[in-house]
Protein backbone atom coordinates (compact mmCIF):
# COMPACT_ATOMS: atom_id res chain seq x y z
CA UNK A 1 0.00 0.00 0.00
CA UNK A 2 1.11 3.54 -0.69
CA UNK A 3 2.06 6.00 2.26
CA UNK A 4 1.61 9.27 1.76
CA UNK A 5 3.21 11.87 4.66
CA UNK A 6 1.90 15.19 4.94
CA UNK A 7 3.81 17.91 6.63
CA UNK A 8 1.97 21.19 7.92
CA UNK A 9 5.45 24.41 8.16
CA UNK A 10 5.26 27.87 9.16
CA UNK A 11 8.53 29.55 9.78
CA UNK A 12 10.20 26.34 10.29
CA UNK A 13 13.82 27.00 9.03
CA UNK A 14 15.32 26.11 11.84
CA UNK A 15 14.01 22.16 11.59
CA UNK A 16 12.30 21.63 8.84
CA UNK A 17 14.65 19.62 6.81
CA UNK A 18 15.70 17.92 9.62
CA UNK A 19 11.96 16.62 9.98
CA UNK A 20 11.60 16.43 6.13
CA UNK A 21 15.08 13.92 6.03
CA UNK A 22 13.51 11.79 8.94
CA UNK A 23 10.58 10.81 6.73
CA UNK A 24 12.80 10.56 3.43
CA UNK A 25 15.73 8.30 5.62
CA UNK A 26 12.91 5.48 6.54
CA UNK A 27 14.26 2.12 6.63
CA UNK A 28 10.86 1.74 4.31
CA UNK A 29 10.41 5.25 3.06
CA UNK A 30 7.07 6.86 1.93
CA UNK A 31 6.07 6.70 -1.72
CA UNK A 32 5.09 10.89 -1.15
CA UNK A 33 5.93 13.64 1.41
CA UNK A 34 3.69 16.25 0.83
CA UNK A 35 4.47 19.91 3.07
CA UNK A 36 2.16 23.02 3.18
CA UNK A 37 3.77 25.46 3.79
CA UNK A 38 1.24 27.65 5.54
CA UNK A 39 2.32 31.57 4.28
CA UNK A 40 5.66 31.96 6.01
CA UNK A 41 7.82 35.05 6.45
CA UNK A 42 11.14 33.64 6.76
CA UNK A 43 13.65 31.03 4.69
CA UNK A 44 11.36 28.18 4.73
CA UNK A 45 10.02 27.69 1.23
CA UNK A 46 13.65 28.23 -0.19
CA UNK A 47 14.54 25.43 2.10
CA UNK A 48 11.44 22.76 0.95
CA UNK A 49 12.59 24.10 -2.52
CA UNK A 50 16.11 23.07 -2.18
CA UNK A 51 14.27 19.11 -1.81
CA UNK A 52 14.08 19.02 -5.53
CA UNK A 53 11.47 17.01 -6.57
CA UNK A 54 11.95 15.13 -3.47
CA UNK A 55 8.78 16.09 -1.90
CA UNK A 56 5.48 17.99 -3.17
CA UNK A 57 6.21 21.37 -1.53
CA UNK A 58 2.92 24.07 -1.97
CA UNK A 59 2.39 27.38 -0.62
CA UNK A 60 -0.94 28.72 0.87
CA UNK A 61 -1.95 31.86 3.10
CA UNK A 62 -1.58 31.36 6.58
CA UNK A 63 -4.49 29.22 7.89
CA UNK A 64 -3.12 27.75 10.84
CA UNK A 65 -1.78 24.58 11.36
CA UNK A 66 -5.36 22.52 10.63
CA UNK A 67 -5.91 24.45 7.01
CA UNK A 68 -2.50 23.14 6.35
CA UNK A 69 -3.03 20.31 6.91
CA UNK A 70 -6.59 19.59 5.80
CA UNK A 71 -4.73 21.39 2.00
CA UNK A 72 -2.22 18.40 2.24
CA UNK A 73 -4.21 15.79 2.59
CA UNK A 74 -6.56 16.88 -0.22
CA UNK A 75 -2.96 16.16 -2.35
CA UNK A 76 -2.46 12.86 -0.88
CA UNK A 77 -2.64 10.11 -3.13
CA UNK A 78 -1.80 7.04 -0.43
CA UNK A 79 -3.93 4.52 1.39
CA UNK A 80 -1.72 5.03 4.15
CA UNK A 81 -1.43 8.77 5.70
CA UNK A 82 1.42 9.50 8.46
CA UNK A 83 1.71 13.14 9.41
CA UNK A 84 5.29 14.69 10.93
CA UNK A 85 5.40 17.89 12.43
CA UNK A 86 7.81 20.59 11.16
CA UNK A 87 10.04 20.45 13.85
CA UNK A 88 9.92 16.77 15.37
CA UNK A 89 12.00 13.75 13.98
CA UNK A 90 10.78 10.26 12.73
CA UNK A 91 12.90 7.53 14.26
CA UNK A 92 14.01 5.55 11.15
CA UNK A 93 11.79 2.33 11.96
CA UNK A 94 8.59 4.25 12.42
CA UNK A 95 6.75 3.52 9.06
CA UNK A 96 8.60 -0.30 9.30
CA UNK A 97 7.11 -0.81 12.29
CA UNK A 98 3.63 0.20 11.86
CA UNK A 99 3.55 -0.90 8.73
CA UNK A 100 3.91 -4.58 9.61
CA UNK A 101 1.39 -4.16 12.34
CA UNK A 102 -1.20 -2.87 10.00
CA UNK A 103 -0.52 -5.90 7.27
CA UNK A 104 -0.51 -8.20 10.46
CA UNK A 105 -4.39 -7.08 11.02
CA UNK A 106 -6.62 -5.45 8.39
CA UNK A 107 -9.07 -5.06 11.14
CA UNK A 108 -6.51 -2.28 12.52
CA UNK A 109 -7.41 1.35 11.11
CA UNK A 110 -4.66 3.06 13.01
CA UNK A 111 -1.14 2.97 14.58
CA UNK A 112 0.41 4.94 17.31
CA UNK A 113 3.56 4.45 19.06
CA UNK A 114 5.88 6.06 21.59
CA UNK A 115 7.04 9.15 21.97
CA UNK A 116 10.37 10.89 23.03
CA UNK A 117 10.76 14.48 24.07
CA UNK A 118 14.07 16.35 24.23
CA UNK A 119 15.33 19.79 24.51
CA UNK A 120 16.48 21.03 21.19
CA UNK A 121 20.25 21.69 21.27
CA UNK A 122 19.95 25.40 20.36
CA UNK A 123 18.07 26.11 22.91
CA UNK A 124 20.00 28.89 25.34
CA UNK A 125 21.15 27.18 28.50
CA UNK A 126 19.01 30.09 30.63
CA UNK A 127 16.23 28.72 29.22
CA UNK A 128 16.73 24.07 28.85
CA UNK A 129 15.59 23.67 32.79
CA UNK A 130 12.25 25.48 31.84
CA UNK A 131 11.43 23.15 29.00
CA UNK A 132 12.68 20.01 30.36
CA UNK A 133 10.08 17.48 30.11
CA UNK A 134 8.66 16.10 33.25
CA UNK A 135 8.22 12.49 31.03
CA UNK A 136 10.68 11.71 28.28
CA UNK A 137 8.87 8.82 26.94
CA UNK A 138 5.41 8.50 26.99
CA UNK A 139 2.33 6.73 25.25
CA UNK A 140 2.13 8.82 21.60
CA UNK A 141 -2.07 9.74 21.19
CA UNK A 142 -0.82 12.59 18.89
CA UNK A 143 -0.71 13.57 15.31
CA UNK A 144 2.84 12.94 14.28
CA UNK A 145 2.72 9.44 16.04
CA UNK A 146 -0.08 7.77 13.63
CA UNK A 147 -0.13 5.88 10.55
CA UNK A 148 -4.09 5.66 9.34
CA UNK A 149 -5.40 3.40 6.59
CA UNK A 150 -7.00 6.53 4.49
CA UNK A 151 -10.56 5.07 4.61
CA UNK A 152 -10.71 5.56 8.31
CA UNK A 153 -9.83 9.42 7.88
CA UNK A 154 -12.18 10.44 5.24
CA UNK A 155 -14.75 8.65 7.32
CA UNK A 156 -14.27 10.51 10.42
CA UNK A 157 -13.72 13.59 8.46
CA UNK A 158 -11.49 16.82 8.11
CA UNK A 159 -9.70 18.61 11.46
CA UNK A 160 -11.35 21.36 12.89
CA UNK A 161 -9.87 24.75 11.50
CA UNK A 162 -11.30 26.59 14.06
CA UNK A 163 -8.83 24.80 16.66
CA UNK A 164 -5.51 26.07 15.19
CA UNK A 165 -3.77 24.27 18.34
CA UNK A 166 -5.81 21.50 19.18
CA UNK A 167 -7.48 20.46 16.31
CA UNK A 168 -6.17 16.53 16.80
CA UNK A 169 -7.88 16.61 20.48
CA UNK A 170 -10.80 16.89 18.67
CA UNK A 171 -10.72 14.92 15.67
CA UNK A 172 -9.57 12.08 17.85
CA UNK A 173 -12.39 12.47 20.27
CA UNK A 174 -14.60 11.93 17.28
CA UNK A 175 -12.50 8.97 15.69
CA UNK A 176 -12.78 7.25 18.94
CA UNK A 177 -16.64 8.00 19.25
CA UNK A 178 -16.88 6.34 15.78
CA UNK A 179 -15.03 3.50 16.62
CA UNK A 180 -11.87 3.76 15.40
CA UNK A 181 -9.84 0.32 15.97
CA UNK A 182 -6.29 1.69 17.11
CA UNK A 183 -2.96 -0.10 17.84
CA UNK A 184 0.04 0.43 19.48
CA UNK A 185 4.12 -0.50 19.00
CA UNK A 186 6.08 -0.84 22.12
CA UNK A 187 8.57 1.16 20.66
CA UNK A 188 9.18 5.40 19.75
CA UNK A 189 7.91 6.31 16.65
CA UNK A 190 8.82 10.34 17.31
CA UNK A 191 11.12 12.88 18.83
CA UNK A 192 9.26 15.70 19.95
CA UNK A 193 11.30 18.92 20.15
CA UNK A 194 10.98 21.18 22.73
CA UNK A 195 11.94 24.80 21.74
CA UNK A 196 10.90 28.23 22.56
CA UNK A 197 8.71 28.52 19.66
CA UNK A 198 6.70 25.40 20.38
CA UNK A 199 3.16 27.42 21.22
CA UNK A 200 2.06 24.40 23.22
CA UNK A 201 4.94 25.08 25.85
CA UNK A 202 5.31 28.66 25.91
CA UNK A 203 1.57 29.79 25.65
CA UNK A 204 0.15 27.43 28.37
CA UNK A 205 -2.86 29.54 28.30
CA UNK A 206 -4.04 29.87 25.14
CA UNK A 207 -3.49 26.05 24.96
CA UNK A 208 -5.20 25.25 27.93
CA UNK A 209 -8.61 27.33 26.54
CA UNK A 210 -8.10 25.45 23.27
CA UNK A 211 -8.08 22.17 24.89
CA UNK A 212 -10.88 22.71 26.80
CA UNK A 213 -13.11 23.87 23.93
CA UNK A 214 -11.86 21.03 21.45
CA UNK A 215 -12.76 18.58 24.73
CA UNK A 216 -16.28 20.54 24.74
CA UNK A 217 -16.99 20.02 21.42
CA UNK A 218 -16.01 16.37 21.65
CA UNK A 219 -18.29 15.49 24.56
CA UNK A 220 -20.84 17.65 22.90
CA UNK A 221 -20.70 15.35 20.04
CA UNK A 222 -20.92 12.38 22.36
CA UNK A 223 -24.64 13.88 23.28
CA UNK A 224 -27.40 12.31 21.51
CA UNK A 225 -29.96 14.85 19.57
CA UNK A 226 -32.43 16.24 21.90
Amino acid sequence: MRVSVVIAAYNAEAYVAEAIESVLGQTVPPDEVIVVDDGSTDGTRGILDGFNGRIVALTQANGGQAAAVNKGLALARGELIGFCDADDLWTPRKLELQLALLDHDAGIEAVFGRLQQFVSPDVPDEHRARLAPAVEIMPGELKQCMLIRRDALMRIGPFDETLPATFFIAWLGRAKQSGLKTAHVDDTVVRRRLHLGNGGRTNTEAQNLQTLLALRKAIKAQRPPE
